[in-house]
């Protein structure tokens, strides 16, 4: 069995390369049967998901396929709605999608532990418990990292922070889902 992560960006990728092996079954190996393919964006994910899941249809091993694309300002269900129809129609391998809510920095946001020993500088007490992030798929968490981490980058976080990460102490929702979703789909 084959496993494609079908992803909306290089900072996915870099997320998953530190945390998918804590994730996935033992007859899984990054890189050996399980790959991530990543997009320059959601445009550019949403335009090859029907051609990918043809392929991938048809190619000498069962495969499976794995769809991460970021919520932003989609209504969630309708995307995801979405996403599975244009898989439905182009090939017969099961999915599994999964929707960051908003975007990918609210799974940092959920865990403020691991933000600190990122950037020290950063106080993790001085935010943990406050209303605004006890869930943090509710807010714009780019922008809230920006404003507690001054030269805070997308890309150089999604290769610091998910070193850090817990996958139990989470408080993402969409986070949890992702994991307990890979987790089933995958044994």
């Amino acid at each position: 069995m084959r496993v494609e992560f079908l992803l909306e960006e290089e900072s996915m990728k870099n997320v998953l390369e530190i945390l998918l092996p804590q994730i996935l079954p033992d007859s899984y190996k990054l890189n050996e049967n399980c790959f991530l393919r990543p997009h320059n964006g959601k445009s550019d994910l949403r335009k090859s998901i029907s051609n990918k899941v043809k392929v991938f249809s048809r190619l000498y091993e069962p495969t499976k396929i794995v769809i991460l694309h970021d919520q932003d300002s989609n209504d969630c269900k309708a995307l995801k709605k979405d996403l599975k129809k244009i898989c439905e129609v182009n090939g017969n391998c099961p999915v599994l999608i999964r929707i960051p809510c908003k975007e990918l920095e609210s799974w940092y946001l959920g865990d403020m532990e691991a933000i600190e020993q990122a950037y020290p500088r950063f106080k993790a007490n001085k935010f943990l418990g406050k209303e605004k992030f006890r869930n943090p798929d509710l807010c714009q968490a780019a922008e809230e990292l920006k404003k507690l981490i001054p030269n805070f980058q997308k890309g150089v976080a999604s290769k610091s922070i998910p070193n850090y990460m817990s996958l139990e102490k989470k408080t993402s929702p969409s986070f949890k889902e992702f994991v307990r979703g890979v987790k089933k789909f995958l044994n």
